[in-house]
């Protein structure tokens, strides 16, 4: 993401945000935090988006880790410390950054950031953050970015941990294949008349959800087809891919 959110985020944040909890019943000694923010004008910009908050300081540790990895791969770290809202501030620098850009072109602005947690695999917890962004031009793009995390460690699970290195080769012609089953083809020249990987070849996407049945890659816009295609979701029920995900982290 090219447009990031800073945010200072610490177990006391909810005291100063437009804030409500939700507790789960899938994660014992852990609830959600909803922060949100938003503004018309001169732009809109809007802010959506849940931290995890442990209830112990135990859990505290894993949501600081969650949290933490969230602000590296999302967020800007900037010095919030004697700033009320940071939320606030981080929307103040968006539209001082969009008035720069727009002193030539004057286009019109739009920036929703709405991020969430969500269970599947058992000791797993995916995030899923979506931004919806139109700076002007023939549409609007929606981005969505996907984390999954290691709900005893709080430790991110990446493609490099979740496949075998041996078998990533074995994983690609399966999305292939899988790809071509959704699209209704049984040939490569066919899938790329119908625009997917026409530019690209195949690969694994780093946006995957480790669902409580299945695992599922997303492609955004662009990724392996063009926008008028949207976004693409390849999914396997895990027996599928058994031998090629590894489940190191002692979820099987």
């Amino acid at each position: 993401m090219n447009r990031k959110l800073a945010i200072y985020v610490t177990a006391l944040f909810i005291t100063t945000s437009l804030s409500c909890c939700k507790e789960s019943s899938g994660w014992s000694g852990m609830d959600f935090v909803k922060v949100q923010d938003s503004i018309k004008s001169p732009y809109d910009i809007a802010i959506d988006m849940e931290f995890a908050n442990g209830k112990n300081p135990e859990q505290q540790k894993i949501a600081n880790a969650i949290n933490a990895k969230l602000q590296d791969i999302f967020l800007e770290k900037v010095d919030t410390t004697n700033l009320p809202s940071p939320i606030k501030e981080y929307i103040g620098k968006l539209c001082e950054t969009y008035k720069r850009e727009d002193e030539e072109f004057h286009l019109d602005r739009s920036d929703h950031l709405s991020g969430h947690f969500e269970y599947g695999l058992n000791g797993i917890i995916n995030y899923i953050l979506t931004e919806d962004y139109y700076g002007g031009g023939a549409h609007p793009t929606t981005i969505t970015n996907i984390l999954c995390f290691n709900t005893e460690t709080g430790e991110q699970i990446t493609t490099d941990r979740l496949v075998m290195d041996s078998c990533r080769h074995k994983l690609i012609e399966k999305l292939t294949m899988r790809l071509m089953e959704n699209v209704g083809v049984e040939t490569m020249d066919s899938l790329r008349k119908k625009g997917y990987l026409d530019m690209t070849d195949m690969f694994i996407s780093d946006n995957f959800k480790l669902g409580t049945d299945s695992v599922s890659f997303l492609y955004n816009p662009y990724d392996i087809a063009p926008y008028a295609l949207g976004s693409s979701t390849i999914s396997f029920a895990y027996e599928e891919l058994k031998g090629i995900i590894n489940f190191s982290n002692g979820n099987e």
